[in-house]
């Protein structure tokens, strides 16, 4: 059965998880057709001076948690990006 997308967990918001976040948001098309379904970020693991990085305030802030209990327990995430 194909998928109707892959959830994508993120840990860290820095320099390399910052543009990871920023080419699923802008590349989005271009990596549903070579995956054959959307990736979705689910969830960012963050620490709490990531939230006042430039990167933080483009992204929905529902998805962040401080917490890596709630990260790991998030039943959308399929692969996790470090």
């Amino acid at each position: 059965m194909k998928k109707q997308s892959i959830g994508v967990g993120l840990m860290g918001l820095g320099v390399v998880g910052g543009q990871v976040a920023r080419v699923l948001a802008d590349k989005a098309e271009v990596l549903a057709e070579q995956v054959g379904c959307p990736l979705v970020l689910r969830k960012v693991k963050v620490l709490a001076e990531d939230l006042a990085r430039p990167q933080a305030k483009e992204m929905d802030s529902q998805l962040f948690t401080t917490d890596a209990d709630e990260f790991f327990a998030e039943p959308g995430i399929d692969i996790v990006v470090e």
